[in-house]
């Protein structure tokens, strides 16, 4: 089943191609000053997201030795996560930039030791203080 998305401004559109993997909610501080809060993400292979529209205004920022997060040049959303090995084979989709309704919901809480004072986390997926 196909899933379609995109930034704030509209400039950047994409489209993941077939199944979508774990989705997974990152507390850890990176992805706290990312986005604010904790960052949501569906996994998928890096060959399944197709970046329909404005490829140009989307710029990765290398936020570690490991890995670099994707964003619109225009509004700021944030957008994907991977890790800067070429051999990686996936890519972090933020679910708040999937067109709704997207029928997923988070299986797995990562880097909870982290975790902002400001929110509790709730639901009954798995919690792990690490990367689970």
């Amino acid at each position: 089943m196909s899933k379609a998305g995109g930034c704030l401004c509209g400039d950047v559109r994409f489209r993941i191609e077939g199944e979508t993997g774990r989705v997974t909610a990152c507390h850890c501080t990176q992805c706290q000053r990312w986005s604010g809060t904790y960052w949501s993400s569906v996994s998928v292979p890096q060959d399944a997201l197709v970046i329909e529209h404005g490829a140009e205004s989307l710029a990765w920022y290398p936020s570690s030795e490991r890995a670099e997060r994707g964003f619109c040049v225009i509004c700021g959303a944030s957008l994907f996560w991977r890790q800067i090995d070429e051999a990686a084979p996936h890519v972090a989709v933020a679910i708040g930039a999937l067109d709704q309704p997207t029928g997923l919901s988070v299986d797995l809480h990562i880097f909870t030791a982290d975790k902002g004072d400001a929110y509790q986390i709730g639901g009954d997926a798995p919690r792990a203080a690490g990367d689970g």
